[in-house]
């Protein structure tokens, strides 16, 4: 589910940021991007240290895939082995760091990676990859640094000097290897069995936030709004479709959340609602047999007040993630085992960069719930993390939509169509597989006076994706547009009911006419 306006920033047309060249004609390092959260440089030698590459310093020139926003994204245009990145760390200690390097190349050649810093280096050899695929690539050997301040680059060399090739770049961790064993052993040991979202065969997602507007009319205030919303009407339209489990959103673009939230109030006032519409919806939900699942976004830069109370854009980022710990645990305690899952946003280009402490995350959206489904978006890039249960694809499966739908049998390794749809191959190994897309190719209603966007998919077409997914125990979540006054439009239920019907997916037997 795009989070704000900025998930456009994703396919934004890239920026160029490129360094000048000194009299002597070697090249100089550009200062890096103006992104409102300066890291600074301290690595902890008991954590997973994130250098991302729209931070390093710059050889040679060099695109930024997205706007400077919120949102960290890959370097791009990278073609000669005479460009590099560099940054800047501070060791408290010497010590050896296992290196991991988050890229694609697509090359013809293999191209060595190499991560170094005044006499240590760091290497592997990174495969031909004619589709430029991005992955978590370790190197070799650890590479060593002494205490104090140290500069790390980063070099790719073709196995032919003039041999062409294209790479991107989102970063280079920086991990202790006793410390990356024992995450990767923590994650294991707090992650839920969600193999029943293999099951499911048709969930929705609505995304209704402050910026959602009526279909005719002036824009309630968010409060009222939630006072307002028809609960009863609204899950017996899930019910009719045969939805199972639902997608709602809270914070999203704006923080408002639709309840109370003691946590909320305490950073800022006047952004929660005096009902407490989540728990209504799971009371109304549950009695239709339908799970809820919470969409939640952390903050962009359109809510500048929330960015403040939150400290969102301080360099050490510890007093903004108990900030959300806060917020996020209270939500979970509150609802209990009515609260299915989670669907956080930009995990990979947000919460990424700022090395989170991610196994405390992760208990705290199990606060109330331990085997409650939790996932951190990663678009179609890299895993930002090990801590989360199921892979929430964004438009997107492993392997592409449309390898499930045109394949009969396993591809690209990481499904099968007998096996329980948790993936078995790349760093998304043993997570639960689903995907979200968005029926009418808009996920938020914010047009003011104006009827809903139309289905882009006809029922036929939605049919077979979900007989595919299906095929392959994915669990879809289908995005439909909702106005503010929570109607859903007509045509796109209408779509979605008849698609189910030829998916053979019968509508819920606890479904019961809509109030009016």
């Amino acid at each position: 589910m795009a989070a704000t306006a900025t998930s456009a920033d994703r396919g934004a047309a890239a920026q160029s940021d490129t360094t000048s060249q000194s009299d002597t004609g070697a090249a100089s390092q550009s200062v890096a991007a103006p992104f409102p959260f300066k890291p600074t440089g301290r690595l902890d030698p008991d954590a997973i240290n994130v250098l991302a590459a729209a931070d390093a310093e710059r050889t040679g020139e060099f695109m930024l895939k997205g706007p400077v926003t919120h949102l960290k994204q890959e370097i791009v245009g990278w073609q000669s082995a005479h460009q590099a990145l560099h940054w800047t760390v501070i060791a408290p200690r010497n010590d050896d760091y296992a290196v991991t390097v988050l890229l694609g190349a697509k090359s013809r050649q293999p191209l060595t990676i190499t991560v170094s810093s005044e006499g240590s280096s760091a290497s592997t050899q990174f495969p031909v990859d004619p589709h430029g695929e991005e992955r978590r690539t370790l190197l070799d050997e650890p590479l060593h640094l002494e205490a104090g301040r140290r500069t790390l680059t980063l070099d790719l060399q073709p196995a032919t000097s003039d041999a062409p090739f294209e790479a991107e770049v989102l970063s280079v961790e920086l991990t202790r290897s006793a410390v990356r064993e024992a995450l990767h052993r923590e994650a294991l040991a707090q992650r839920s069995d969600v193999r029943w979202m293999g099951h499911e065969r048709l969930g929705l997602a609505f995304t209704w936030s402050k910026r959602t507007m009526p279909r005719f009319g002036p824009q309630r205030s968010y409060a009222d709004a939630a006072a307002a919303f028809p609960v009863d009407r609204f899950a017996a339209e899930v019910a009719s479709t045969g939805a199972t489990f639902v997608v709602f959103s809270t914070a999203h673009s704006d923080q408002y959340i639709p309840g109370p939230n003691e946590a909320l109030d305490g950073i800022l006032p006047g952004r929660t609602a005096r009902r407490d519409l989540i728990a209504d919806l799971i009371a109304a939900l549950g009695a239709r047999h339908i799970k809820l699942f919470l969409y939640y976004h952390l903050g962009p830069i359109e809510d500048p007040a929330w960015s403040r109370a939150t400290h969102m854009w301080d360099s050490d980022p510890s007093r903004f993630f108990h900030n959300w710990i806060s917020i996020i645990s209270e939500m979970g305690r509150r609802y209990g085992t009515g609260l299915a899952g989670w669907w956080f946003d930009d995990g990979l280009y947000n919460y990424y960069y700022r090395s989170p402490d991610w196994a405390a995350l992760d208990r705290a959206a199990k606060a109330g719930n331990p085997g409650r489904a939790v996932c951190f978006n990663s678009w179609n890039g890299a895993s930002a993390t090990e801590f989360q249960d199921y892979y929430c694809g964004e438009e997107t499966v492993p392997g592409g939509l449309n390898d499930v739908l045109n394949h009969d049998g396993s591809f690209n390794g990481s499904l099968r169509r007998d096996g329980d749809g948790r993936l078995e191959r790349g760093e998304f190994a043993g997570l639960q597989s689903a995907t979200m897309f968005a029926l009418e190719g808009e996920w938020v209603h914010t047009r003011r006076d104006a009827a809903a966007a139309t289905p882009r998919r006809s029922a036929a077409s939605l049919a077979k994706t979900l007989e595919a997914l299906h095929r392959y125990h994915v669990a879809p979540m289908v995005n439909l547009l909702i106005y503010q006054d929570g109607t859903i439009p007509e045509a796109s239920l209408a779509v979605v009911r008849k698609a189910a019907r030829i998916a053979g997916i019968p509508a819920s037997t606890a479904a019961s006419t809509p109030d009016q």
